[in-house]
């Protein structure tokens, strides 16, 4: 694996640790597609959006073309955290809340795969409009605070695969939003849309058929995760690193992914 490689994808420069600047997406023009604006906000972005990858999920690469993350610990075994239990942040930026606040192009490259062979060939475009949007993430002290509570598989989980040399990295934080869902397709003689295209629009963007006229689909999804970053030096925390953090309180986050790569796989390791 080149592990060199990750940092790179997406067409970023890495400025130091932790630190990205995007190419390409500094002409002034507003961001078409939420892709954009999480690249521009230092956020991976997950293609499509999940419910699964929550902060304190533990993870590796395990591919580079496309992106693909397995997971090692969810947060319920590697830090006794469930949804419920992870910090909302208190504020989002004015500018990332304007930026998400409209109706958006689903990204080129999703809508390709989607359409990519059976029955959603026949779709042409999908809108994307965001609702609850908020920011989960957990500080160094709420990673300090769970990790007596990590299960003992997950902890031998952690040290075979830093034993196997596999750098592993830790969620920090999530940007998570409902959504609705437009997609325009052909229609049938009598204005509708067929059954089994509407079920496979909802199986593919994980969410709900919610309405269907005029060759348009309207979908809901709650929940997701539309973005991540993550950090290798919460991941280390009680193995390399002490459990109370002390050798880590200089060292700035350093995240394995880069802003700009998309998520395309994302699920239990093989």
């Amino acid at each position: 694996m080149n592990w060199k490689l990750i940092a790179g994808l997406g067409g970023l420069a890495v400025l130091g640790v932790g630190g990205y600047v995007a190419l390409g997406l500094m002409d002034g023009a507003r961001p078409a597609t939420i892709g954009e604006i999480l690249a521009e906000n230092g956020y991976t972005e997950f293609r499509p959006p999940t419910q699964s990858a929550l902060p304190g999920t533990l993870v590796l690469v395990t591919g580079t073309e496309p992106v693909a993350l397995g997971v090692v610990c969810r947060p319920e075994q590697a830090l006794g955290l469930g949804l419920a239990e992870i910090p909302v942040s208190a504020s989002i930026s004015t500018e990332l809340s304007s930026a998400l606040n409209r109706t958006l192009a689903l990204d080129a490259g999703l809508l390709d795969r989607i359409r990519a062979g059976g029955r959603l060939e026949e779709v042409s475009e999908i809108r994307i409009t965001l609702g609850n949007v908020r920011i989960l993430e957990l500080s160094d002290d709420d990673v300090i605070r769970g990790l007596p509570r990590r299960d003992a598989a997950c902890a031998e989980a952690v040290r075979l695969r830093l034993s196997a040399g596999q750098p592993l990295t830790m969620i920090k934080a999530a940007l998570m939003a409902d959504v609705t869902y437009t997609a325009t397709t052909r229609s049938g003689a009598d204005g509708s849309v067929a059954m089994d295209v509407q079920r496979d629009l909802a199986a593919a963007l994980k969410s709900e058929v919610t309405g269907s006229a005029g060759g348009t689909v309207t979908l809901r999804g709650q929940d997701l995760v539309w973005g991540i970053r993550d950090d290798q030096v919460l991941a280390l925390l009680g193995t390399v690193l002490s459990a109370t953090g002390t050798e880590s309180g200089a060292m700035e986050d350093q995240p394995l992914l880069a802003p700009g790569a998309a998520v395309a796989e994302f699920g239990p390791l093989d």
